[in-house]
C-alpha cells in the first residue's frame, strides 16, 4: 500500500538550523577566540622558561670558562688545598646550575609541542620556529656544560686525593730519616691503598685528564710500595734487601718527580687541544641560543 512521505513540520526545521547555527558558532568561537587565548598562554609559559633558560645558560657558560681556566696554567693536581676545595665546590654547582637551566628548557620545548598539537590551526604558532631553534641551541650548550663541569669534579676529587697522599709522603720521609721504620711502613701502606683506588679514575675518560698525570699517580704509587719494602728490610735488619730496596726507592723518587714535571709542563697544551675547543663550542651555542 503506498504512503507518501510525511512533511518535515517548520518547527523541525527551524530546530534543526538552531543547532546547526549555535554548532557553526561554537566552532567559530573556538578558532576565533578560544584557541587564540590557549596559544598566547603557551606562548607566554614558553618564553618564561626560555628566557630562564638563556638566563642560566649565560650564567653557567661563564662559571665553566672561569672554572677551567683555573685549571688550565698546571692542571689540577698543582692548585693548592684551598684553592682545590674551592674550585670543588663551583664544579658541582655549575653542574647542579647546567640541570636546573637544562630543566627549563624543556619545559620551553614541551610548551611549543602543547601549542603546536592544538587542533584546528591552519599553520604553526609564529613563535614555536625561532624559539625551537634556540632552545636546541642552548640544550647543547648546557649538555656540552654538564660535561665539562663533571670533568672539572672528577680531576679536582682526584687532585684532593692525590693532595693528601703528597702530604703523607712527607710525613713518611719524615719517618723514614728518623729510621722509624714501623711508623715509615704504615704511613706507606696507607698511601699505596689510596693510591691504587685512584688509578681507575685517573684514566677515567669523561675526567678528561691528560694521561701525564695517570702516569704521576702510577709514580706516586711506586715510591709508597718502595718505602714500604725498604722499611720493612730495615725493620728486619736484612741488610742486602734494605740497600737494593733503597736503590729502587730512589729510582721512583726521581720518576715521581719526573713525570709530575712532566704532566705539568703539558698541561696547557693538553687543554688547548682537548678542553678548549669544547668550551669554544659552549660558547658559540649559547650565542646562538641567545
Amino acid at each position: 500500500m503506498f504512503r507518501p512521505a510525511r512533511r518535515v513540520s517548520w518547527g523541525t526545521r527551524i530546530f534543526a538550523l538552531l543547532v546547526f547555527l549555535v554548532a557553526v558558532g561554537a566552532i567559530g568561537a573556538f578558532l576565533e577566540v578560544l584557541l587564540p587565548q590557549q596559544v598566547a598562554k603557551l606562548a607566554q609559559m614558553e618564553a618564561n622558561e626560555l628566557v630562564l633558560a638563556r638566563t642560566g645558560t649565560t650564567e653557567v657558560n661563564t662559571a665553566v670558562a672561569g672554572l677551567w681556566a683555573d685549571l688550565s696554567p698546571k692542571g689540577a693536581m698543582g692548585l693548592s688545598p684551598d684553592r682545590l676545595s674551592a674550585d670543588l665546590a663551583l664544579a658541582k654547582r655549575t653542574e647542579r646550575s647546567a640541570d636546573d637551566a637544562l630543566s627549563h628548557v624543556q619545559a620551553a620545548q614541551a610548551y611549543m609541542a602543547q601549542a603546536d598539537g592544538l587542533p584546528f590551526q591552519f599553520h604553526a604558532p609564529t613563535f614555536i620556529a625561532p624559539d625551537r631553534a634556540a632552545a636546541q641551541h642552548l640544550e647543547k650548550a648546557l649538555t656540552t656544560s654538564i660535561k665539562l663541569s663533571h670533568a672539572a669534579t672528577l680531576q679536582l676529587t682526584l687532585a684532593e686525593h692525590m693532595s693528601q697522599n703528597s702530604q703523607s709522603l712527607v710525613s713518611m720521609n719524615a719517618s723514614l730519616n728518623a729510621r722509624d721504620w714501623t711508623n715509615a711502613a704504615r704511613t706507606a701502606s696507607t698511601i699505596a691503598t689510596d693510591l691504587k683506588s685512584q688509578q681507575s679514575p685517573a684514566g677515567d675518560p669523561e675526567a678528561l685528564l691528560d694521561p701525564l698525570w695517570a702516569k704521576w699517580v702510577d709514580a706516586m704509587l711506586g715510591v709508597a710500595i718502595s718505602a714500604q719494602q725498604y722499611s720493612l728490610a730495615s725493620a728486619a735488619n736484612q741488610t742486602q734487601q734494605a740497600q737494593q730496596a733503597g736503590r729502587t726507592l730512589a729510582a721512583a723518587r726521581d720518576q715521581l718527580a719526573a713525570t709530575f714535571a712532566a704532566a705539568q709542563n703539558g698541561a696547557a697544551a693538553w687543554q688547548a687541544k682537548t678542553v678548549q675547543p669544547i668550551l669554544d663550542s659552549v660558547a658559540r651555542e649559547t650565542a646562538s641560543g641567545a
